[in-house]
């Protein structure tokens, strides 16, 4: 971009003095202008390029979208940690329910109390924030339980 740069200068300087010395400033002005166009659009092309615009489509392509797609997804759901009740029940409670349940080999439907029970055991404190029946409509305005509950409950969902 610097080599773009330097040469619209050199461009403008070349045009533009023996321009001025004529006498013929509106058209100095004139050329200066569509010479520093010229260089912005092609520092925007170059930027587009470097930015990702030129990949070609395939499997690096494809990775690199669903990488986007998921540090997007990963975003948006830790900023519902830092949400209300009611956000925490909507976004991250199912979720958080569903990790526990597959990797248990819990299944909500056949035994809740026994899915209850070590949920309390393997959770402890936390387990309140992950059961599924905890769900309460009537606090959905309260205060959620942060980021920091959110990084316990999932550090202990590694070690599953």
């Amino acid at each position: 971009m610097l080599a773009v740069a330097v040469i619209g200068i050199g461009a403008v300087l070349a045009v533009e003095i023996p321009l001025v010395v004529a006498g013929r400033d509106i058209l100095a002005v004139v050329v200066a202008g569509a010479v520093a166009a010229l260089v912005l659009f092609e520092v925007r092309r170059q930027m587009w390029r470097e930015d990702g615009g030129d990949v070609a489509p395939g499997p690096e392509a494809d990775r690199a979208e669903a990488m986007v797609r998921w540090l997007s997804r990963t975003e948006a759901l830790i900023g519902w940690a830092d949400g209300t009740r009611g956000d925490w029940d909507h976004h991250l409670r199912p979720l958080l329910a569903r990790e526990f349940q597959q990797s248990t080999g819990q299944r909500k439907g056949v035994d809740p109390a026994g899915t209850a029970a070590a949920g309390r055991v393997f959770f402890g404190d936390l387990w309140q924030w992950v059961d599924p029946d905890d769900v309460r409509r009537s606090d959905r305005a309260e205060p959620g339980p942060g980021r920091d509950v959110l990084d316990r409950i999932l550090q202990r969902l590694e070690l599953l």
